[in-house]
């Protein structure tokens, strides 16, 4: 780890966006609160993304491992430490519980060896030990204070990296390290102020003698602390890190970094058990922001969880007895996230749908929902989703009057997760019959990029013989493409097939699906100028030469190259009208009313 630890701080929610999602839930067509626990958990989403609509599109599942000293001196676990290396090959074979499950949900899984005794031998373990197990915690500090920072630190990259290269958007937590659980419950009886006897529990389900020696286990470690802890300013961040190097692991640290890093990226984190609870309470310890971004999955049957959860404020969608450990308490509530955020997004309201809302006259203004009218309860309503504040609508008509065609760009690379964004915004276009007709190839490779350029270069001199003698020299000094700087290019494509041979809307206008790509072209160029992000769109190419160099079917339309990278200036005008090439025309002389070269000028109410 390089320098001092900085842990960061949470990114503030959004309540309007809280109290939009209510307003939203309200509205549907069922019994109001009728989804029981899930409403506020999906509001709670709602104003962590900002958005009355939350949505969760890639969740990722981070698994982290470590041995314990503990469990080298004492009977605290069926299972010897060996087993930790075993089974986090199991887990990277997909052979696990925790992994079969994350593969048949669609979860993407990421396995970080941070302190196993032994190397795990499997090509998907992320080996970034921090050591080989803790030292026993009976006889001292767990891990060292420099330890501790830099598993914390390995957990935050661990998360940050989900976020930028994959664009996580639900964190899912995971653990294995066999006595983890007598750790736990060390911090446990710590941050909740109890007894031995009050927060350890059988574990993976072990005898009442190995109980009685996990409760002597925790009972010494936290004497040692009590002690130790004299030494440091209470509720400071040196108490805090010091007792989770005291009483911790490098795996519990690694989670507890996730968690922090999560909520500063604005990503929800759903909880599994006692092992990801007690991480969890310890980061709002540390930064009790923290708090908003958590989702309880299940309730453990450690008797420390209940009371965990009790201190977060958080009331699990689970509670079936699960005790499997790894994660999968939080993969099994899953689907339950997912299918919520599907139920805002897609059920009708009662206004939509025309059905009559017997629950209007319940929803008071007061209580922070739309107050209905009480003979009227089906009349016309704008979608609680798209409604934009002041300063929100102004940010759209900013983005699409600040919108320019960009030829010169600079070597700065563009985060991956800018260039998703951009591209998500090209698919969320509105497409005719809704036959989606485009594709995107997102070309980063220099060689390629550099024979692109070479083709877009050979057309741009054929095409300035056609212009005039007093615009061909205008032309030929104009920067026309930015291919060989643009870190990136994306080839849009036009399928004409995409929808089958009878399209909804298409029937006596055939070329609405090149009209609709380029909708998303348009979409992806007002995202790009939101990111701050210039982007030109290229078109002289021949298309036979770019569909045999990108090897694109022969009956898909390469419509557009689009560059895309960091620029020193944005314009304030169109290039073109700039160099005196051609001028805006005046609005009102593009504007009939009620029928063609009818102007629309003067009052018109």
């Amino acid at each position: 780890m390089d320098g001092p630890l900085q842990l960061p701080d949470p990114r503030p929610v959004d309540p309007k966006a809280y109290a939009r999602a209510q307003d939203r839930l309200n509205q549907l067509t069922k019994p109001v609160g009728s989804l029981g626990l899930l409403e506020p958990i999906l509001c709670d989403l709602a104003a962590i993304q900002g958005r009355a609509i939350p949505s969760v599109r890639r969740p990722r599942f981070l698994l982290f491992a470590a041995d314990h000293g503990v469990a080298s001196n004492r009977s605290i676990s069926r299972y010897g430490q060996h087993v930790t290396e075993e089974m986090v090959v199991n887990i990277a074979m997909g052979t696990s519980v925790s992994s079969v499950m994350a593969r048949n949900m669609g979860v993407a899984l990421d396995v970080y060896d941070v302190g196993v005794l032994r190397k795990p031998r499997h090509p998907r373990v992320h080996v970034e030990k921090v050591g080989l197990g803790t030292a026993d915690f009976t006889c001292g500090p767990a891990m060292t204070k420099e330890q501790c920072g830099q598993a914390l630190a390995n957990g935050m990259k661990a998360a940050l990296r989900a976020v930028e290269e994959h664009g996580m958007d639900l964190l899912i937590l995971g653990e294995m390290g066999i006595g983890n659980t007598t750790a736990a419950s060390a911090l446990a009886a710590w941050l909740l102020d109890l007894g031995a006897q009050e927060v350890v529990g059988p574990g993976t389900g072990i005898a009442d003698e190995a109980v009685a020696s996990k409760r002597d286990a925790v009972e010494r470690a936290c004497a040692l602390w009590q002690s130790a802890s004299q030494a440091y300013e209470p509720d400071s961040d040196a108490y805090w890190l010091a007792g989770m190097a005291q009483l911790g692991g490098f795996e519990l640290a690694a989670m507890a970094g996730a968690i922090l890093q999560a909520s500063a990226s604005g990503v929800a984190v759903l909880l599994d058990g006692l092992l990801a609870g007690v991480c969890a309470l310890w980061a709002t310890r540390m930064r009790p922001q923290t708090s908003a971004y958590l989702i309880a999955g299940h309730r453990s049957p450690e008797p420390a969880h209940g009371r965990i959860l009790s201190a977060l404020g958080k009331t699990p969608l689970l509670d079936m007895g699960l005790r499997v450990g790894e994660g999968t308490g939080a993969m099994m509530a899953w689907p339950l996230i997912k299918a919520g955020c599907e139920i805002m997004a897609e059920t009708a309201t009662f206004a939509d749908a025309r059905v009559s809302n017997p629950f209007a006259a319940d929803l008071s203004s007061d209580e922070g929902h739309l107050a209905l009218n009480d003979t009227d309860t089906r009349r016309e309503m704008p979608p609680v989703a798209v409604d934009f504040d002041d300063a929100e609508r102004k940010a759209v008509y900013k983005a699409i009057a600040a919108r320019r065609d960009v030829r010169v760009f600079l070597p700065d690379p563009v985060p991956v997760t800018v260039v998703r964004r951009i591209l998500e915004a090209g698919h969320q276009g509105p497409s005719v019959g809704y036959m989606q007709p485009w594709n995107f190839i997102a070309i980063r490779d220099k060689q390629l990029l550099a024979e692109l350029a070479e083709l877009v270069e050979r057309e741009r001199v054929r095409a300035g013989e056609k212009f005039p003698d007093e615009q061909r020299d205008y032309y030929l000094r104009l920067k026309v493409e930015g291919l060989r700087e643009a870190p990136w290019t994306i080839c849009v494509t036009n399928d004409p097939t995409r929808g089958g041979p009878v399209v909804l809307g298409r029937n006596t206008i055939p070329e609405t699906d090149l009209m609709s790509t380029a909708c998303a072209i348009e979409n992806m160029w007002l995202a790009a100028r939101a990111e701050g992000i210039g982007m030109g769109w290229v078109s002289m190419y021949e298309k036979e030469d770019l569909r045999t160099l990108l090897g694109i079917p022969e009956h898909i339309d390469p419509v557009a190259l689009l560059s895309l990278g960091y620029t020193p200036h944005f314009a304030d005008e169109p290039i073109l009208q700039r160099v005196g090439w051609r001028n805006r025309i005046d609005i009102d002389d593009i504007v009939f009313f009620n029928g063609w070269a009818k102007p629309w000028k003067g009052d018109i109410r």
